[in-house]
């Protein structure tokens, strides 16, 4: 009996549940840690079929990166028709809820770096300036002064939280990546205070601006100052 060739369609659908196995595993043990074997048992198909579809372990963890990214990117565009008509929510808390595998997969690509990670960090940046610019344009978002920096700032503090999930346990009770989110109730209100109650007001902010925009830049060590010191001292 001929066996029946793979269908174009079984052939995505099975380069799709390496792709997700790869993700969960990944994210939970890290990429050194994973085996080729143990995601294609995961997947549930055989170890050939992995080197068929991806070349090798760094061919599948780069395709990793673009399959996250591609969801993360469906998931964004989601988020902003989402927002009309109310504030839009902390994006990667969003995703902690959603997608506990693909945050995980995130804290360990971001640890290991790449270029493929680089890459998605500014997709994600972008990404939030537009939903951040339509909760802008509907009197839910103050303006800044520099809009990408300030997204920037607060993707790096949302998952350096994520990075520090055993101390957001031991402080709030809560682990993001393990404990349902509403769970995450009295961590959530600190967030949104800090956002909607800023810890200094306008003129402290106002004043310690002007402080940094007349700093003198630091001098360094290769400057004709220190090098004459460093020639006198000799």
């Amino acid at each position: 009996m001929t066996e029946t060739p793979p269908t174009p369609a079984t052939e995505r659908e099975g380069a799709e549940r390496i792709l997700d196995a790869a993700v969960e595993l990944f994210g939970r043990h890290g990429f050194s840690a994973t085996s080729l074997k143990a995601i294609a048992a995961h997947a549930d198909v055989s170890a050939p079929l992995v080197i068929h579809h991806f070349g090798s372990k760094a061919g599948l963890r780069r395709a990793c990166d673009q399959h996250v990214a591609r969801l993360l990117h469906d998931s964004k565009d989601a988020a902003v028709e989402d927002s009309v008509g109310g504030l839009p929510r902390n994006h990667v808390m969003e995703m902690i809820h959603e997608s506990g595998p693909l945050i995980r997969y995130l804290l360990q690509a971001f640890l290991a770096g790449g270029e493929e990670i680089d890459a998605l960090f500014d997709r994600l940046v972008d990404d939030s300036l537009e939903y951040t610019s339509r909760a802008q344009d509907l009197g839910l978002v103050t303006p800044s002064e520099n809009p990408r920096d300030r997204a920037a700032v607060m993707l790096l503090h949302s998952f350096g939280a994520l990075v520090l999930h055993r101390q957001m346990k031991r402080q709030f009770g809560v682990d993001p990546l393990e404990d349902p989110p509403e769970e995450m109730t009295r961590y959530m209100s600190a967030v949104l205070e800090l956002y909607t109650r800023p810890v200094l007001d306008a003129e402290v902010y106002g004043r310690l601006m002007a402080d940094l925009r007349d700093a003198p830049p630091e001098q360094t060590t290769d400057s004709p100052e220190s090098s004459s010191q460093e020639g006198h001292d000799r």
